[in-house]
C-alpha cells in the first residue's frame, strides 16, 4: 500500500512538472504585447511622464520592446536604464499573464530650490541627492541661497556634520505643514549662518547655526502666536533665536 501510495505521489509530481514545463516553453514563446506604465506623482511632482518613461526603457526606440519574446527581454536591465533619469528614484518592472510588460516609476522628491551663484540652479532631493532643473516643470519649493549653496552640492550629506545639518533643518521645515508654507527661503552664509525670510510679514529671521533647530522654532513659535497678534505682522524687521532661552525683537 505503502508503495501505492509513492507511486502515485511521484506520477502526480511528475505530472505537475511536466505541466509547468509547458507552460513555461509557451511563456517564453510569447511576444510581448503592450507596455503599462504608471508614474507615481503623490507629491504632484511632474517632472517625467509615461512617454519619458517609454524612452528610457527603450533606449529612445533604438531596443524595441513590442514584439519581442519575453526570453529576448532582461526586466532588470530595463530598469536599471529607467533609473539613469535623476528624477526617478526607483523602477519596478514585472510581465503579466497577458503579455504585457508593466513598469511602476517613484519619483524623487525636491525639498529645496538652490539659487546657486555662477551655476544654474538645482534641486536638493529628499535623499540629499543634487536634482537639475527640468523644462517640463517647476517645483513650488522653499529657496536656499547664498555662498553655502555651492557646499550643499559639493558635499555628501551624511558625511559632512555641519552639511548634514543644515539638510536636516531644511527636512523639519519640509516636513512640517505650518513652516513648509510660511517659510520661503534661507539664505545661508559661507559659514553656515542661517537667515529665514517668511511668506507673511517682513521680518528678517536670525536663526544662526543649523543647530537647536526644535528649540529655535518653537521660540519663532511664541513670537507668532504671542508677539505678533499684540504688535502687528509688520512691526519687527528683525526677529533673533540665536540665544538660549531669548527671542531678540527690533
Amino acid at each position: 500500500m505503502k508503495i501505492k501510495k509513492w507511486v502515485k505521489i511521484a506520477s502526480y509530481s511528475l505530472c505537475l512538472a511536466i505541466l509547468i514545463a509547458i507552460a513555461e516553453k509557451r511563456r517564453s514563446n510569447r511576444l510581448c504585447q503592450h507596455v503599462l506604465v504608471d508614474v507615481d506623482n503623490r507629491d504632484e511632482n511632474h517632472f517625467v511622464d509615461k512617454e519619458d518613461i517609454r524612452l528610457l526603457m527603450t533606449s529612445a526606440g533604438a531596443d524595441r520592446i513590442i514584439g519581442r519574446r519575453y526570453t529576448e527581454i532582461d526586466l532588470k536591465e530595463l530598469e536599471k536604464r529607467v533609473e539613469t533619469n535623476k528624477y526617478i528614484r526607483k523602477a519596478q518592472v514585472h510581465q503579466d499573464v497577458k503579455g504585457n510588460i508593466l513598469i511602476e516609476a517613484k519619483q524623487n522628491r525636491p525639498l529645496v530650490r538652490l539659487l546657486r551663484e555662477g551655476a544654474p540652479d538645482a534641486y536638493l532631493g529628499e535623499a540629499g541627492q543634487v536634482l537639475p532643473m527640468s523644462s517640463k516643470y517647476t517645483a513650488r519649493v522653499m529657496l536656499v541661497s547664498g555662498p553655502y549653496t555651492a557646499t550643499l552640492v559639493s558635499k555628501k550629506i551624511g558625511k559632512d556634520e555641519d552639511v548634514s545639518r543644515v539638510f536636516d533643518l531644511i527636512k523639519y521645515i519640509s516636513n512640517d505643514p505650518f513652516w513648509k508654507a510660511q517659510i520661503a527661503q534661507l539664505e545661508i552664509d559661507d559659514e553656515g549662518g542661517i537667515v529665514l525670510y517668511p511668506q507673511v510679514g517682513k521680518q528678517k529671521i536670525e536663526f544662526g547655526p543649523a543647530e537647536n533647530i526644535e528649540a529655535k522654532f518653537n521660540k519663532l513659535n511664541v513670537f507668532y502666536e504671542q508677539v505678533l497678534p499684540r504688535k502687528g505682522w509688520n512691526y519687527y524687521k528683525r526677529v533673533n533665536l540665536e540665544y538660549q532661552d531669548q527671542i531678540v525683537c527690533d
